[in-house]
């Protein structure tokens, strides 16, 4: 059985998207990130680093149990599990992936992890860093939209893990920005059009 500590947010909505295109069983958690459950010493004996999501398969490798932290390695390690299409099949999309999993999870996530805080986590308020992070989260947006350009999915022409990363962003996170994805048309018809899939909206939904 797996059970997913999940927040809703972005992150947790990608580990949940996975688990749900793969047809995986699994249990929810939820992570309290107001109360600052993720940074409790029970929670950081999951994820010494405390942040959520993160996975525990008792039916891990070897029939082992495993516990997985940060949603990248979490949705890789789904994926593998599972078997499915969700992987890259070659070298070429290995390295798009890799590509889309990196930009989303380090040079997409920091604005708007932080942006998120600021907004909502921050004791007092703090115009000039929500000010700063928003312009940032903005120029990311604009990169994705340069990638996404003329496609109907992150790899091209198929539905993959790289998806799974990337529509939570654009449907969660962007979604906290003035005129949401107005000013980027390829990322709206994206949204739009995957947003439709049942184990997409199935992992959006799960909490």
């Amino acid at each position: 059985m797996i059970d997913l500590h999940t927040v809703a947010t972005a992150n947790g909505q990608k580990a949940q998207i996975v688990l749900a295109e793969t047809g995986t069983l699994y249990k929810i958690h939820m992570v309290d990130l107001v109360a600052g459950q993720h940074k409790s010493p029970e929670f950081r004996k999951l994820n010494p680093f405390g942040k959520a999501p993160v996975l525990v398969d008792s039916d891990g490798p070897g029939a082992k149990p495993i516990v997985v932290a940060e949603t990248m390695a979490i949705a890789w390690y789904v994926a593998e599990k599972a078997g499915g299409d969700l992987l890259p099949r070659d070298a070429r999309e290995r390295a798009e992936y890799m590509v889309w999993a990196a930009a989303i999870s380090s040079s997409v996530a920091m604005p708007f992890s932080m942006q998120y805080t600021a907004k909502f986590l921050a004791p007092e308020p703090t115009p000039w860093l929500l000010e700063r992070m928003t312009a940032a989260c903005h120029e990311m947006i604009g990169g994705l939209q340069t990638l996404l350009d003329g496609r109907a999915y992150a790899l091209g022409d198929r539905f993959s893990l790289a998806d799974c990363l990337l529509y939570p962003v654009l449907a969660t996170s962007a979604k906290r920005l003035d005129g949401w994805l107005e000013p980027y048309p390829a990322l709206a018809r994206y949204v739009e059009a995957i947003g439709k899939r049942p184990g997409v909206l199935a992992g959006m939904t799960a909490c």
